[in-house]
């Protein structure tokens, strides 16, 4: 199973790190919509790329140059447009209901979200999980991912991994 970790800027490099060799996930992603360092951009990349292949949100990316340190861009579900101009790169879409999945097809990877309950959002559901997973072949669940617990669940679906920042930092 697939394991996928979002960082947030409340977790410094040194976390950062320590979760990526405590976890050893198969994709990271820098997301930062707080503020934009390209100096942290580059000394994630330089840790992040000995364990993992990285990956930046679209919208940490303020500088499209930088593009070139990762193996792969994470689209928001509003920027599904976009996925042509990343060919060259493994692109990921977050996506949230069947119109965007259908949108996302492209893709070479969607996450679908939230599986269970985040934020204060209810939670879909495995069931729903399943529905999607019959609409894009690499299904990555999202949301209100903690605990052994919920990955436990998402293993009985038919989705090829989950994501999360929660469960990677807590």
């Amino acid at each position: 199973m697939l394991k996928y970790m979002i960082t947030d800027p409340r977790y410094t490099l040194k976390e950062i790190k320590e979760a990526i060799i405590k976890y050893r996930p198969d994709f990271v992603c820098y997301r930062n919509k707080l503020y934009f360092d390209e100096k942290e951009i580059i000394e994630f990349t330089e840790l992040a790329k000995k364990y993992t292949k990285i990956f930046i949100n679209y919208d940490s990316l303020n500088k499209q140059e930088l593009i070139n340190l990762f193996d792969g861009i994470h689209l928001p579900s509003s920027k599904i447009n976009k996925i042509n101009e990343f060919e060259k790169k493994t692109v990921i879409v977050s996506t949230h209901n069947i119109e965007e999945v259908k949108k996302a097809e492209k893709a070479d990877y969607i996450t679908f979200s939230p599986v269970f309950e985040s934020k204060g959002r209810k939670g879909l559901g495995i069931e729903k999980l399943n529905e999607i997973c019959r609409h894009h072949k690499n299904v990555i669940a999202l949301g209100g991912i903690i605990s052994n617990k919920e990955v436990e669940k998402i293993k009985s679906s038919k989705a090829v991994g989950f994501a999360s920042i929660r469960y990677f930092f807590t």
